[in-house]
């Protein structure tokens, strides 16, 4: 089986996939079965890819993917998910098996009617960045097993305060016990290590108590914050960031170069080149075998 994943179409996890799925010829293209709704093919259609434009990014890449399906006449390569998707289950030799925690059926609901909001009204002008970070409600969250690991991923899903979406959703729904899913441990850490990331019954639940954990920072949003960091290095044995999420911060100038910069530029950020590396394989004798470069973090519990 070969296939790419788009868990949910914010831009830093979708940009790229309309490249990738050329490239690979004989690859199904999974995402969520909202995105593979009408409403979500009606208002890709209102935006056309443009080069010099920042906005939109996430619309324009799914836009794109969909032309391409369209143009080469591959459209059955779509494969839609929503919780309880088994994308691959082989229990002849070495157990392997990839299931999708989420999204729940009434979470793809509510964000296909989120998407028919956003449709073009008569005699109003397009809105630009569009894509609403209720998106994160058709994150999909996957439950990975080889052998005796098991791999968590959280993806973006987000607690809602409903307990039929979010986090929430895959408890009240069984789909652990009924789905006999072991517990974890390794977990990427949902939605970069936020609060709404957060549910105490994934550590008590899906999880091995202090499983190796991991996440990617999002600055813009300053994600983890340190109190994120400080619950998730007390919760885990090892909690591992790809980089410095500080490292956006501005640098300090002079008044008269800042006044002239604000003058010039509408917006500005600093480029950050220190981009970390984490690779995690599993041994022979089932221990965890952790690397990456000098620009990841690694944070040792602090559990008593």
């Amino acid at each position: 089986m070969v296939g790419i994943l788009i868990t949910h179409w914010h831009s830093d996890h979708i940009e790229g996939a309309s490249a990738l799925l050329k490239a690979c010829h004989n690859a199904k293209l999974y995402c969520s079965i909202a995105l593979l709704k009408k409403e979500a093919f009606q208002l890709t259609a209102l935006y056309k890819k443009d080069i010099f434009a920042d906005t939109d990014k996430e619309i324009r890449e799914f836009r794109e993917i969909i032309e391409f399906l369209r143009e080469t006449g591959d459209r059955n390569r779509f494969a839609p998910v929503k919780s309880r998707h088994t994308f691959f289950d082989y229990r002849n030799t070495v157990s392997t098996r990839l299931v999708a925690l989420s999204p729940s059926d009434v979470a793809v609901t509510q964000s296909i009617a989120s998407l028919t909001q956003l449709a073009e009204k008569q005699g109003k002008r397009r809105a630009r960045n569009i894509v609403p970070t209720s998106e994160n409600l058709n994150a999909v969250a996957l439950h990975f097993s080889f052998g005796n690991l098991s791999v968590l991923l959280g993806s973006d899903l987000e607690e809602t305060g409903n307990p039929q979406t979010g986090w929430s959703a895959i408890f009240k729904d069984q789909i652990i016990n009924e789905l006999s899913l072991p517990v974890a441990s390794l977990f990427k850490v949902s939605h970069h290590g936020s609060e709404t990331g957060y549910h105490d019954k994934i550590w008590q639940e899906l999880l091995i108590e202090s499983p190796l954990s991991m996440t990617t920072p999002y600055t813009r949003s300053s994600l983890p914050t340190a109190d994120n960091i400080n619950k998730l290095q007390r919760l885990s044995s090892q909690f591992l960031i790809t980089r410095d999420p500080q490292a956006n911060k501005r640098i300090k100038r002079e008044n008269m170069v800042e006044r002239e910069l604000r003058s010039i530029v509408k917006d500005r950020k600093t480029i950050n080149d220190k981009m970390g590396h984490i690779q995690i394989r599993i041994t022979i004798d089932g221990n965890l075998n952790i690397s990456g470069n000098e620009n990841a973090f690694k944070f040792t519990s602090t559990a008593l």
